[in-house]
């Protein structure tokens, strides 16, 4: 079963394509490089690095809804391909770097991440975006699910973590940063990505607690939300 409502999740969720796609561009991916997204999701961060930053992108998924909504925005010089990251179908050094946007708590880490620096020539960079599970508790629907904070915190690694698990990969250079992204979302824009399942978490919760936390939203969500959270970027070298 999927942990999201992929047509909820691409019509209410604005990922992938923002200012921390936009750091990776400029530190990492001249014009031409070849590029690999794992776990690219609805295709928005190959779309623009594909057309804003001529990069050559290959964009890995191992779920065929996505791939499928990827389709509907991604240029044709896009490849899009149904893999595992633990299983990519690439040659050695294919590559000169890769990302993965809030898709890292998914994968099979080790396995992954030793796939990744296979497939990458010596040196590329590897750019993970994910939560820092150490300030889960400020995501704006956090309050609204007494299970949340756990379960999140359950999921995502950490910096030390990832550093452990890049290194243990053949990795090296390994280097974090923490950013912090604000955005003010209506009141009705969040219920409704509350009840769109466009949170994988919301899957992960006992029933009763989801539905519960969904009816309280109207009455305790502030209009407009504020949501700031704070991104872990994690780097490292082939």
């Amino acid at each position: 079963m999927s942990l999201w409502n992929v047509e909820g999740y691409v019509r209410l969720r604005r990922g992938g394509d923002d200012r921390i796609l936009e750091l990776f561009a400029e530190r990492h991916v001249p014009s031409g490089a070849r590029v690999l997204e794992a776990g690219c999701g609805p295709g928005r961060a190959a779309a623009a690095l594909a057309g804003r930053h001529a990069a050559e992108v290959t964009a890995v998924d191992v779920s065929p809804e996505m791939l499928a909504a990827a389709r509907e925005i991604v240029s044709g010089s896009v490849e899009l391909v149904q893999a595992d990251a633990a299983d990519l179908p690439f040659a050695d050094d294919s590559f000169d770097a890769a990302l993965s946007n809030f898709a890292v708590h998914l994968f099979d880490r080790p396995r992954a991440f030793a796939e990744i620096r296979r497939v990458l020539r010596p040196g590329a960079p590897y750019w993970i975006k994910t939560a820092d599970p150490d300030r889960i508790g400020e995501h704006w629907s956090a309050p609204l699910f007494p299970s949340f904070v756990e379960i999140e915190v359950e999921r995502f690694p950490g910096e030390t973590e990832l550093r452990h698990q890049l290194e243990g990969a053949g990795f090296g250079e390994v280097t974090a940063e923490r950013i912090t992204i604000h955005e003010e979302l209506p009141r009705e824009v969040a219920i409704e990505r509350l009840r769109g399942g466009t949170f994988s978490t919301l899957a992960l919760l006992p029933a009763k607690e989801r539905e519960e936390g969904v009816s309280r939203a109207p009455e305790l969500l502030t209009d407009p939300v504020v949501d700031r959270s704070t991104i872990l970027v994690v780097t490292a070298r082939a």
